[in-house]
């Protein structure tokens, strides 16, 4: 039977994985089989079917969405090949051989202008949770995401106290030991707490006012665009000023649909 696979090389909890979760649970609910596989175990029990890639077993009749991972080695006779990228110097496509994709998929126009590859593309913005505005149970300032050195953790955390906020809550997983370690560890204290990982989105955005966002590269943070959802201020930098506006789900299934010709 024919089937869709994401094959990301990074599933830890950041926006990426979450948009990729997101559009494997799209897929599935409209009668699409599909499956997220990954390197990292942390989708797995998060989305409607994970797996990990090492149990990846390629089929004549699978189209493949390829993120963040070198595959050229086990291409398979696929339906289609994607190369979807969520990223920009952080995965320059020049430096990967693309030629055998049937096309890219970017999040943005300004994505693939920074690019600059000439082969064949589709723009589709990323599936966003079912997220809404509802009154704050808080007024901190929140810091949502990945820790680590793009993120900038540590600059959010200095410019929300300095804003003048007196609670500050790190939600995120820390993907970069050495970085915590050094940079954000030594700022925890009664007014920077680290939270960790929140199973409920909803209720995390509830309870910040404001999300600080410094990283030093971007393409549409879904952070921003769940702060369009949910009513909260975004403060972020030249890095984080690319488009994150939620479209309805059923016309980012449309634009799929039509661009792997399902």
């Amino acid at each position: 039977m024919s089937q869709i696979k994401i094959v990301s090389g990074f599933t830890h909890g950041g926006g990426s994985t979450h948009a990729y979760m997101n559009l494997c649970d799209l897929f599935n609910e409209n009668g699409y089989d599909c499956t997220f596989y990954g390197r990292h175990p942390w989708h797995l029990d998060k989305c409607s079917k994970g797996a990990l890639i090492q149990n990846l077993e390629p089929e004549m009749d699978d189209t493949f969405l390829v993120h963040y991972f070198r595959i050229d080695d086990i291409i398979p006779m696929c339906k289609k090949m994607v190369l979807s990228v969520h990223e920009k110097n952080m995965f320059p496509i020049k430096d990967v051989e693309y030629s055998h994709y049937n096309f890219i998929h970017y999040i943005n126009d300004d994505q693939r202008k920074w690019q600059a590859i000439d082969h064949p593309y589709h723009i589709i913005p990323n599936v966003y949770d079912d997220l809404k505005e509802e009154e704050k149970t808080g007024s901190a300032a929140g810091i949502i995401g990945t820790i680590d050195r793009n993120k900038n953790t540590h600059v959010s955390i200095r410019r929300a106290l300095d804003k003048g906020y007196d609670s500050v809550l790190l939600y995120g997983e820390v993907t970069d030991k050495d970085y915590y370690e050094d940079k954000v560890k030594p700022l925890l204290n009664d007014k920077v707490i680290q939270m960790g990982h929140c199973g409920d989105k909803q209720e995390m955005y509830n309870s910040v006012e404001s999300v600080f966002l410094s990283s030093d590269s971007e393409v549409a943070p879904l952070v921003k665009g769940e702060c369009n959802l949910t009513g909260t201020n975004f403060y972020g930098n030249k890095n984080t000023e690319g488009s994150a506006y939620p479209v309805d789900r059923k016309e980012i299934l449309d634009m799929w649909v039509k661009a792997l010709e399902l």
